[in-house]
Formats: structure tokens, sequence, C-alpha cells
């Protein structure tokens, strides 16, 4: 039985920039010099968008938020809002995103990316026109106004009304920490991911290879099996090692390792072990915010040092939000499970 041939997605962004171009130089869809045309004025204007970190960072943070709160799954509908025409009496600016809450609220929401050199003295602003072209969009839609500040430098999201922090000639200044005591990202499905410490990887030496360690402590061996622990626990279901695996790499607890596993007086293996610096008494821990934890994990794909290669992670949110549907939230399901 045959297949059916896939359908190809139709470039209509693509059509759109060149009908744009096409009429603002008086030239006709059909002629044969359209596309060299477009092309030699298309190259010059790209390179100079890639040689723009400004464009380059903004951009990436708008993706990042994205998939943050796709991983995160507490919405109705998420879209771009800021595309395509926008026909009105006056000059409006349309925030970056609409989303459409569990609860039927809407926001709009504007991405900021704030990296200070200072750690402990973030802070951003605002001028006056640019805020009050976003809010005038907002009012004209009927929908309320957020910003989405993204912390880069300690990779915290903070999504704020603005109205809280207008200044008196409308502009708007906000510090970090005053943006974190009136986040609102929990309505988007923010979470603490909690489970039982530490969390432990052993890879364990293939027993019909090689395997040696020397007397500098390399090792020399193949992996023939991989384990993942919470606590005592051995995480067998594939979901639950994926996020494991996420929270050891990205958590907020220190990871250590490789440390050598001897048996029989032989080198069997290594274990990586990562566990919270002051470990409560309740049998299990805080092992970050889900965002940040996703912010880490985006980064890992898309940062290369201080250069950013690539504006969107590849399969992201499918590693934190596997194909069983699960998201960051629902996983919390994991961190009760571990502590049985």
């Amino acid at each position: 039985m045959s297949k059916e041939p896939q359908s190809k997605t139709k470039a209509f962004d693509l059509l759109a920039s060149v009908a744009s171009f096409a009429r603002e130089h008086r030239i006709a869809l059909n002629d044969p010099t359209l596309v060299e045309r477009f092309m030699a004025d298309a190259v010059p204007r790209l390179e100079e968008a890639l040689a723009d970190p400004a464009l380059i960072h903004g951009s990436r943070t708008e993706r990042l938020f994205e998939a943050t709160v796709l991983s995160l799954g507490r919405f109705r509908l998420l879209k771009t809002e800021d595309i395509g025409r926008v026909h009105a009496a006056t000059t409006y600016r349309a925030p970056d995103f609409r989303v459409v809450l569990d609860d039927g609220d809407q926001w709009l929401i504007e991405v900021k990316n704030v990296r200070c050199e200072k750690p402990l003295k973030q802070e951003t602003r605002m001028s006056a026109p640019y805020l009050a072209s976003l809010q005038a969009y907002a009012d004209a839609v009927g929908t309320p106004l957020k910003l989405a500040i993204f912390w880069s430098l300690w990779n915290i999201w903070a999504v704020i009304s603005p109205g809280r922090f207008r200044r008196a000639n409308g502009s708007l200044r906000v510090t970090m920490g005053e943006a974190i005591e009136a986040n609102e990202y929990g309505r988007l499905g923010e979470v603490i991911i909690m489970t039982k410490p530490p969390l432990r990887l052993l890879l364990g030496a293939a027993t019909d290879m090689p395997h040696t360690l020397s007397a500098e402590g390399l090792a020399n061996f193949i992996i023939g099996s991989a384990k993942i622990y919470s606590g005592d626990i051995e995480l067998i279901d594939p979901r639950d090692r994926k996020l494991a695996e996420i929270l050891l790499l990205y958590g907020d607890w220190p990871a250590s390792g490789p440390f050598a596993i001897m048996d029989k007086g032989g080198f069997a293996g290594v274990e990586f072990v990562a566990e919270p610096e002051e470990p409560s008494d309740q049998g299990f821990d805080g092992v970050g915010w889900a965002s940040r934890i996703f912010t880490r994990f985006y980064a890992a794909q898309t940062i290369d040092g201080d250069q950013v290669i690539q504006l969107n992670g590849g399969g992201g949110a499918r590693m934190v939000r596997p194909a069983g549907g699960l998201g960051l939230q629902e996983q919390q399901a994991f961190a009760l499970a571990r502590t049985c």
C-alpha cells in the first residue's frame, strides 16, 4: 500500500515579503528579474541583522519565552501577536504574544531581555512613548498588558503588570527584586520542582570490554549501562529518567563527579551526583523553578559562550514535555512519587 506524499509547507511569509518588496519598487510579481532583485536587496539587510547583537539576543529571548510557556503547559492558547498588518487611527505597538489562560483570562505580553553588568543591581526602564504605544494597543483590544522580563544574568523570568511600576511621567522603572515580588508567572504554570535527593547518574563499564582506572585516576572504559537514581530509588520510566537527567544537568543543585565506582576491587564505572547544599529534613527538596531549569536547558542548545548560535531550541519543549503530553507542571507527580 503506497504512502500518501507529504504536503509541503507553503512559503506564505516569504511570499508576503516578496510582495511587499515588489510593491515598494513597482515590480510585477511575474517580472523575471524579481527574485534576483529581491535577493540582492535582502542579502545586505540579512547580514546587518545577523551582526546586530541586540536584535539577535532579543529575538532568542522571545523564542525562549514561547518555548518556556509551552513546556509549562498551563494555557489554552498562545500566539504571536506582533505579526501581520495593523490598521488603526493612531500609532499602536503590538506586544509580542497573546495568551489565553486556563481560566479564560487573556493577556498581551511584551518580552524584554535585561542584562546589567552588576549581578546585584539588576533593573530595567521603559520610556513613556514605548510603554504608551503598547498600552494603547492593549486598551484598543480590551486585554490586560503584561511584561515578561528575562533577567538573563540570573536565568530568572518575571511576568508583571506595568501599571504597578509606572512613574509619574509615564515611563517605567523596575528592579529585579521588585519584579520577583510582583511575579505572576505562576498563572502560566510556574512551579518549584521537588524530588528526593540526591540525584545520581551511574555509568557502568561494559564488562566485555577493557575497563581500567589509571594511577592518576583517569578512567578508560566503554559505557555498558546508565542508571539514574532519585535518593535510593532507581528510575525506570523513560519520562522520569529524562526529567531526572535534565534536573541533574540544569537544576540548582550543585553537581559533582565523576567518582570511580569500584566493585570487588576492580573499576566498574563512574558516578555523578547532584544534591542540595542545605538539605531539608522533609525527605525531598526543591531542585529549582521550572522556568529557570528549562531556560538553562534551552541555552545549552542556543548559546555557545557569549554567542547566539540558534534562535530556536531544537526539540526543547519535547524533552521537558514528552510525547505522552506531560509538561513540567504535571511532572510534580515525579516529585511526589519519589518521596514514597
